[in-house]
């Protein structure tokens, strides 16, 4: 696996996002290496666009504070709320960026 703090905001590792164009379509080709980095910076960027506008202002701050290194219970502290809350807005945030960039991959 390669790393999985690489998309800024969100862990993903390389490996789910290389699965995304081979699962668009059974017919279709494998890409080159460099077709495939093509992709995968467009959905980097298409991960960060969606984080500062489909995400809720408390999901962006969980999820900033998370890539940052802090731990739940840290985020916690940080913002006045439980543990369990922070692990719901995290979760939360994570299925709709997935949901919103699956769609996507599916429409193009």
């Amino acid at each position: 696996m390669g790393r999985e703090h690489e998309f800024a905001e969100l862990i993903v590792s390389r490996k789910m996002l290389e699965s995304f164009p081979a699962t668009r379509s059974a017919y279709r080709s494998r890409e080159s290496a460099p077709e495939l980095d093509k992709t995968i910076d467009r959905l980097r960027k298409k991960i960060k666009w969606h984080i500062a506008h489909s995400l809720s202002k408390r999901q962006k701050e969980v999820i900033r504070l998370y890539m940052l290194g802090k731990k739940e219970r840290e985020i916690a502290g940080i913002l006045g709320i439980k543990q369990q809350v922070v692990n719901i807005y995290k979760w939360r945030a994570i299925k709709k960026l997935q949901k919103v960039l699956t769609a996507e991959v599916y429409v193009k």
